[in-house]
């Protein structure tokens, strides 16, 4: 397998991820199962209840929008990744279709970079716990594809990447984690054991992180939750079981805590599978576009993933080309 097939995998994985779980997002997964008949497995348009209302099958939201934002940003640098290019990458998107769908988090921060600070909710809070969301995480895929086996420098430039809108321990911690198993996954012979050993060491290290150069808010800890997520999966055996058991014990919410700890239980659930751990996110409940977007970006890239069909309607529904994207990150090497 080529470089550029990985490259490919792990964005369309997250885009396919991203789109497929827009129209299951918010509904709990007993709800989802009533509601479109059964599981859903295929890209759809979403329904009227949802954040993505509207939007045609094939339309992502700001989970991977932003990553494909991020993409561009470093292949329009030659793969440098350094604040210009983060905030170049913000501000960019800023100016795109998916701005109405951005969460508080990284809305407040682009604000903050055009001159425009927000006035906080609570202004007399030393410590605003809200930020540890997994808008760190859902972006990050692109810094792991262009570090190929080199886990450590994918994690310092995705603390450089995730630094000015979500700047501590928690979702630092969860953004690391996940650039450093894309990092593993862009290697030849990678397992699904060697992504959740880069992943726990990413998390390690961005919690240290945001913890030592940023701010250090209340929340569990991703490494701890990562590990529980994979005995979960190991216990459970199927992706259905394991899905409803993460939900019930760790939780699919938009913080990194929850979503990315079930990303990798479903990545080991369904045995680095792409589709099938990409389907489990989009089941699981609650926030599904960004844990499938997450698993999504990690499994494809473990395995190259391709769908013609689903490369030609994403590109179309969002005036994308995947494929010239990840030639031009393949590029940067």
């Amino acid at each position: 397998m080529t470089r550029y097939d990985k490259i490919l995998g792990g964005l369309l994985g997250a885009a396919v991820g991203d789109a497929m779980g827009a129209a299951t997002e918010t509904r709990p997964a007993s709800a989802i199962k009533e509601y479109f008949g059964g599981w859903v497995r295929d890209i759809i348009p979403s329904p009227e209840d949802v954040f993505a209302r509207g939007c045609p099958a094939g339309f992502v939201t700001d989970d991977f929008s932003i990553a494909y934002y991020t993409a561009k940003e470093i292949a329009a640098r030659k793969g440098v990744i350094d604040k210009q290019t983060a905030e170049g990458a913000l501000l960019n998107w800023f100016e795109s279709p998916y701005t109405y769908m951005a969460g508080p988090t990284t809305c407040g921060a682009i604000m903050a970079l055009k001159g425009e600070p927000p006035t906080p909710t609570y202004p007399f809070l030393s410590y605003d716990n809200s930020k540890g969301t997994n808008g760190s995480a859902m972006k990050i895929g692109p810094v792991g594809l262009v570090n190929a086996g080199n886990p450590d420098k994918a994690i310092e430039d995705a603390v450089i990447i995730c630094a000015p809108t979500h700047d501590n321990n928690v979702a630092l911690s969860g953004g690391c984690a996940v650039a450093a198993s894309v990092a593993v996954a862009m290697q030849d012979g990678a397992t699904v054991y060697d992504l959740v050993e880069a992943g726990l060491k990413g998390a390690e290290k961005g919690d240290k992180a945001g913890r030592e150069r940023y701010k250090t808010i209340c929340g569990p800890s991703i490494v701890k939750r990562i590990n529980l997520a994979v005995e979960i999966a190991l216990r459970c055996g199927d992706v259905e079981k394991t899905m409803f058991e993460l939900a019930d014990i760790i939780g699919a919410s938009v913080q990194a805590a929850d979503a990315v700890p079930c990303a990798y239980g479903l990545m080991v659930a369904a045995k680095g599978d792409a589709f099938e751990s990409i389907v489990g996110g989009v089941n699981i409940g609650n926030d599904t576009d960004t844990i499938a977007t997450i698993v999504g970006s990690m499994t494809g890239t473990l395995n190259g993933y391709f769908d013609r069909k689903y490369i030609d309607l994403i590109n179309k529904a969002n005036n994308f080309d995947l494929e010239a994207l990840a030639k031009d990150l393949d590029a940067c090497y």
